[in-house]
């Protein structure tokens, strides 16, 4: 179990995970759980090899199954009072994750003609990938698509964990040792800004109005 739980913690980490991704993540590992209480009721450590091997090779004694069985149900509802919060807003992760599978009748009035519009959109079908979901709901029309791109920025900017506030920490340890203890908030503050934006000087330079000197 407590390797299961490394690798499902391994597979929240990590830089641009949107909350959909990681909505799939939590909802597979609560499936696993469930399915291991069931098996594990029935004395099956199919999917528990350390286990199942310990067992076959002491036979004559019996493993503890009803604290397995406490310990797995004790995990999962600690999973579901983690995650509570998450599951309440389950279909506008979906409709985030997906919009062209979207029931347009279960959808906010606000949403229903603009998803009405993009799920007959052939070229936008065509044009449509999930592992590039920030960039397919950048190039949809504003005028036409208002709400959609408005809920999908609220999305986007969700924290689906701490990983981010986690590395910057770290980064700041490295950064201000006893050896560069004179180094301000200031400084600091300068180090740890990290972006993957890159500015387009020339548009922002068209946009601007440059005044002439006056002789």
């Amino acid at each position: 179990m407590t390797e299961m739980l490394n690798s499902f913690n391994l597979q929240l980490q990590g830089q641009g995970r949107l909350i959909c991704d990681m909505y799939s993540h939590i909802k597979a590992f609560e499936v696993k759980i469930e399915l291991l209480l069931g098996q594990v009721k029935k004395h099956s450590f199919i999917h528990l090899p350390v286990t199942q091997n310990l067992s076959a090779e002491n036979p004559a004694v019996p493993f503890p199954a009803e604290k397995c069985v406490e310990a797995l149900e004790m995990l999962k509802a600690e999973f579901g009072v983690r995650f509570r919060e998450l599951h309440v807003y389950a279909k506008e992760i979906r409709l985030f994750h997906n919009p062209f599978v979207a029931d347009i009748d279960k959808a906010q009035p606000s949403y229903q003609f603009e998803l009405a519009e993009l799920q007959n959109c052939d070229v936008l079908k065509d044009a449509f990938k999930p592992d590039s979901l920030t960039d397919f709901y950048a190039a949809l029309s504003n005028g036409t698509y208002t709400n959609i791109r408005k809920h999908a920025m609220k999305m986007s900017i969700l924290f689906g964990s701490t990983y981010i506030c986690k590395q910057n920490f770290s980064r700041m340890k490295l950064l201000k040792t006893p050896m560069r203890s004179r180094l301000t908030d200031k400084h600091l503050h300068q180090c740890l800004t990290v972006t993957r934006m890159e500015l387009d000087i020339q548009l922002f330079t068209s946009q601007m109005q440059f005044h002439s000197s006056h002789w």
